[in-house]
């Protein structure tokens, strides 16, 4: 009689335990120039908003676009009003990439994140790009 009290409890954990599943993925934000501005530059980076000297991908963001270089990497960030957006700007990267390896090395310099795409000039190590995410806001 003994055995079905912890035979309940056992199943009763393991149930519970199932529920909870896999983490579920974080839901994609909202990102905006301004406020992520802000943030790059209390971090102690210089940020340029909507230069001219953007590539034609960035600076057709919908939402604006800022140019900046984290330890001497050099990145761009074009914000979208909707994920969509971001996946196009994501698409036309691809799209003026010269040929397959160019679109296969866009793998490692674009970051999706939201409404926005964090574009690399140049691999980033993951300290920079985790600490340029962390600033998306």
């Amino acid at each position: 009689m003994l055995l079905r009290p912890r035979l309940l409890a056992a199943l009763a954990a393991v149930l519970c335990l199932a529920g909870c599943g896999p983490p579920k993925a974080v839901t994609p934000g909202h990102y905006t120039l301004k406020p992520t501005a802000a943030c790059l530059r209390k971090a102690g980076l210089k940020v340029a908003i909507n230069s001219p000297s953007l590539d034609f991908v960035t600076s057709s963001a919908p939402e604006g676009a800022l140019g900046s270089k984290r330890d001497g990497k050099v990145f761009t960030i074009g914000f979208g009003n909707t994920q969509d957006d971001a996946n196009i700007l994501v698409a036309g990267y691809r799209r003026s990439a010269g040929n397959k390896l160019e679109r296969r090395r866009l793998n490692s310099l674009l970051d999706l994140e939201g409404n926005a795409v964090v574009y690399w000039h140049t691999e980033p190590t993951a300290g920079d790009a985790d600490a340029v995410r962390g600033c998306l806001s």
